[in-house]
């Protein structure tokens, strides 16, 4: 029997008018003319690019002329040669991934079934349906949304899903979006514009199946003193209708260094499903940890069914043994292999508007960017979807924890009606099936905002979905994920479900979105946070120069163009240069006055100065276990929310965040007259070293600086010293925190006025190099202090770090990446405060 047959490739795509009667289906696949290629995996909006129907959607206004294709059925046709040895198998399945969406299947002109929803494959069994030699598929899409009614969307209670009308978008949301299971942000949110999708988004597969085979292999590790073994089942499926079969089960778990720890079962299978229990001990277990906790040991796992002399293998895939626990007894923290972690990371979004396109390259370069950035986890947003296998991979691979929405966010849900019950019921069985094998995930969670918005949108006059976060999905997780906690949403916890004083809160009224601009652009305000655990906030910044000038695509640079509009986060409200003008530039008077490197500069400068000191705030305070921030990566260009653009340009605050996020972190805060250090010590051992404090003059003439011993226990916020201002002159020096000594551990500053007001001078910045095993070092010197300093280098080098301050006599060694080598004459070093 052969092995699995991919139908992923080229494939052919035409269109006809949304009512274009299905009984036409079989002569349709045998027309010649009207059709163009498409990829598969792929959205037809890549197709029509590439036969030059539309241009680019994410470019310029060019999403505005793409509306067309909502009003329209898509026809997506492959023709398939079948292999004899086919006859000879039990079955033939078909299975279909990410059909976005209503698809209705032809083989050969029969219609072979009928599939809503894009985030659960469509599987059936085509053995009899196939011909000798050549075969078409054929398959309809649609947007989606075309047979919802007004009725629909206002069962049973009238409430509906908003849209992004109120923030001068009226065409981005959609109302009828809660009635098709599928990537609710394709018609547009905040920061996306509105591409409603229609793709074949996943693998398609034609899998022959002979007397048995293994449908899903759980794994859970169970703690047995200093031992850990591993339950394993094995859901097998015997193929025969009612034959029983003698079978035999194996699952073997091989670790890095070669060892075998194996179990196996054997006895009568009966037709259909056989759940296998196998006990696998392993003697010295090597756990997986979390970025920078740890290693990210991995197993790999290989597991068979043997019927009648015959092996059929399971596809091979890898396992960390970790143990997860969400403590909710007066705090809100995960707990991983009994050790209770601060949460660093963002939000993720979907990595392109039109998903299907999204390479395992993209995912595993944005993966890496977090791991680099000293991410622990990744919020997996509700809007959005449920990621290929090769996201998840790279996270295990990364050690990036994920906190996992299920997919329901922003409205109330139909989960009255008995189809959509059915639907997100099957939905949420497949996926914890599936990803249960991942040691990155985490946490399961219920939606996004539905909870808050019970009580503070819809004012409780709608429980649309409450008993799918409520019941259904707690039962499923627990069932097929049971290592894995749950929590019934984000935010949620309390009396009111976006509370500081119970579970996880979405910190945003208070400062980014605030009516009093001066609340959303002043750092400090974050200080005032008591939640338990942020796993929503965010402030906006322009992407990269290049980033700009790709999406505006020729248009003018005029921030209150139409383009540059388009291209701009709804909630932004003038935020950015309200930003600049605080900060840096006192007397900017509005847009268009700056020019672009001076616009991405300084709006970049704020939004890290906005993210590092948040996210600071919330490692300060003991009570805090997670600081996760709005958000991670863009789906398209646009000055927004995210710390890596869409073109995987890095902002300023992407090394911002890297340093707030770093294992060991000095944190100064002010209280009264004094100012106190703490540590942020997130890694498993305890820090020992001499520490520094006190006062410098930005010149370095002033150093009114004291030395003491300090220890820190691990994975703990430590006091460390309590020290006083002083009289010293707020405009013209800094008080600072660092180690005495060479360290990792990076200083710490506290500014006791805005940048724009310290009377800053020439740095008298140096700069030399050295060059190594592992390439060029660039150190960076400053006779007096300089602010957001810059490694200026070559097309494809990148800097350990910058946009970073030295203080008066501080060097500092940053390590360059790149494939090719990087002369040092072509190093640019600049500051703020350089002319």
């Amino acid at each position: 029997m052969t092995g699995t047959t991919l139908l992923n490739g080229s494939w052919e795509l035409r269109d006809e008018i949304l009512t274009y009667d299905l009984v036409n289906a079989s002569a349709l696949s045998r027309l010649d003319q009207g059709w163009i290629d498409q990829p598969v995996p792929g959205d037809i909006h890549q197709g029509l690019v590439a036969a030059g129907r539309i241009k680019e959607p994410l470019l310029g206004l060019n999403s505005f002329d793409c509306t067309w294709t909502e009003r329209r059925s898509w026809w997506f046709r492959k023709r398939f040669q079948a292999a004899e040895e086919w006859q000879d198998a039990d079955v033939v399945e078909l299975e279909m991934n990410g059909l976005d969406s209503n698809a209705e299947v032809f083989l050969n002109g029969d219609r072979i079934g009928s599939h809503r929803n894009a985030f659960r494959p469509f599987v059936v069994d085509i053995k009899s349906r196939l011909r000798p030699g050549e075969n078409v598929l054929l398959v309809r899409l649609t947007a989606g949304v075309e047979t919802v009614s007004e009725a629909d969307i206002d069962a049973p209670d009238g409430v509906r899903a908003g849209t992004e009308a109120g923030n001068g978008r009226p065409e981005r949301g959609e109302p009828r979006r809660t009635m098709v299971r599928k990537p609710q942000y394709s018609f547009g949110w905040d920061w996306s514009p509105r591409v409603p999708t229609t793709a074949i988004a996943g693998d398609v597969v034609i899998r022959p199946l002979k007397d048995a085979c293994i449908r899903h292999v759980q794994l859970v590790p169970v703690r047995e003193g200093d031992q850990v073994r591993v339950a394993a089942t094995v859901a097998v499926d015997s193929l025969h209708y009612y034959k029983t079969t003698e079978g035999v089960v194996r699952v073997t778990l091989t670790d890095a260094q070669g060892r075998q720890h194996s179990a196996s079962r054997q006895g009568l299978l009966r037709s259909g499903y056989n759940f296998i229990e196998l006990d696998i001990p392993i003697p010295d277990p090597q756990l997986w940890w979390p970025n920078g906790l740890g290693e990210q040991h991995l197993y790999h796992v290989e597991a068979e069914v043997e019927v009648n002399g015959q092996v059929w293998p399971y596809p091979a895939f890898e396992y960390g043994l970790r143990f997860l626990e969400l403590l909710t007894d007066g705090v809100f923290a995960v707990a991983v292999n009994d050790e209770k972690i601060f949460c660093k990371g963002a939000d993720w979004i979907p990595a392109d508007t039109l998903y299907a396109r999204t390479s395992g390259e993209r995912y595993d370069r944005l993966i890496r960017e977090a791991r680099d950035a000293n991410f622990t986890m990744l919020r997996i947003w509700g809007g959005g979807l449920y990621e290929r296998d090769a996201f998840y991979e790279a996270c295990d691979r990364y050690g990036i924890l994920i906190w996992h929405d299920f997919m329901f966010a922003c409205a109330p849900y139909p989960d009255h009606l008995e189809w959509f019950r059915t639907e997100v019921t099957a939905e949420a069985e497949y996926q914890t099936r599936r990803l249960q094998r991942h040691a990155c995930i985490a946490l399961w969670s219920g939606n996004n905002e539905n909870n808050w918005g019970f009580r503070d949108w819809w004012r409780d006059q709608t429980r649309g979905g409450a008993w799918t976060y409520n019941y259904l999905l707690p039962e499923v997780v627990h069932r097929n994920a049971p290592d894995v906690p749950y929590w019934n949403g984000s935010p949620y916890g309390g009396e009111e479900p976006n509370s500081s004083e119970v579970g996880d809160r979405h910190h945003w009224h208070d400062c980014m979105m605030n009516p009093d601009m001066e609340k959303r652009i002043t750092p400090e305000e974050y200080d005032k946070c008591t939640s338990l655990f942020v796993s929503e906030f965010g402030y906006i910044g322009a992407p990269c120069q290049d980033t700009i000038l790709t999406y505006m695509d020729g248009a003018p640079l005029d921030q209150e163009g139409a383009t540059w509009q388009h291209h701009t986060n709804t909630f932004e409200k003038r935020t950015v240069l309200a930003g600049i003008k605080k900060h840096y530039l006192p007397t900017l008077s509005g847009p268009n006055e700056l020019d672009l490197d001076d616009y991405v500069l300084y709006s970049g400068l704020c939004q890290g100065l906005m993210y590092s000191y948040s996210l600071e705030s919330m490692r300060y305070n003991p009570a805090c276990h997670g600081g996760l921030f709005w958000m991670y990566n863009d789906c398209w260009g646009e000055v927004g929310w995210t710390i890596i653009d869409y073109c995987l340009r890095r902002k300023p605050a992407w090394y911002f965040v890297r340093r707030t996020f770093a294992p060991l972190r000095l944190i100064l805060r002010p209280q009264g007259d004094e100012i106190r250090v703490v540590l942020a010590n997130d890694t498993r051992s305890a820090a020992s070293f001499e520490l520094e404090t006190g006062y410098v003059s930005l010149d370095g003439s002033i150093a009114d600086l004291a030395r003491r011993r300090v220890e820190a226990p691990p994975l703990a916020r430590t006091e460390l010293a309590v020290f006083p201002r002083g009289d010293h002159d707020p405009l013209g020096g800094l008080w600072i925190a660092r180690s005495a000594t060479p360290s990792s551990i990076l200083p710490a500053i506290f500014r006791a006025t805005d940048t724009c007001k310290l009377r800053l001078s020439e740095p008298g910045l140096r700069v030399s190099t050295q060059r190594d095993d592992q390439g060029l070092r660039v150190g960076v010197s400053a006779e007096r202090y300089a602010h957001a300093v810059h490694i200026d280098l070559p097309a494809g080098a990148l800097p350990e770090d910058d946009y970073f301050d030295l203080l008066p006599g501080e060097t500092r060694w940053v390590r360059v990446f790149s494939a090719e080598p990087v002369a040092p004459e072509t190093v640019r070093v600049s500051c703020v405060n350089q002319s």
